[in-house]
């Protein structure tokens, strides 16, 4: 946790490397400190078909999905580090937004927490 989804048009590729821009955002949410280390996960959805404000323009939007938990204090340094980060990356790109959702906590599974359900230990990390 977080779970970081970039969205962006394909155009953006003109502008910028897209690791580099899944990277920025990455290492942007690890270093605020919420998170333990290695628990980040970024990943990027590049658009074919898509408009903004009914024209073909860039823009980068961030979800970031985390359990729920965190204060709101901490939830806006997070958008405000990964929104300063990817402005400062591309600084003519006047588009850009970071969003924070919470996940329900009751409601949330993955393969760890169905392993305990189950009574089993979670695969290491490799």
């Amino acid at each position: 946790m977080p779970h970081c989804v970039i969205e962006c048009p394909a155009s953006i590729e003109a502008a910028v490397d897209l690791d580099i821009l899944v990277k920025t955002v990455h290492d942007a949410a690890d270093s605020t400190g919420i998170f333990t280390p290695g628990d980040v996960k970024s990943r990027l959805k590049v658009y074919q078909h898509d408009m903004v404000g009914g024209r073909k323009d860039d823009y980068v939007h961030v979800t970031i999905g985390l359990l729920s938990g965190r204060t709101d204090d901490q939830k806006k340094a997070l958008s405000s580090a990964v929104a300063r980060a990817v402005c400062e990356l591309l600084p003519n790109v006047h588009f850009i937004s970071v969003d924070v959702r919470d996940f329900c906590l009751e409601t949330y599974s993955n393969r760890a927490s169905l392993d305990r359900l189950a009574g089993q230990a979670a695969p290491a990390r490799i």
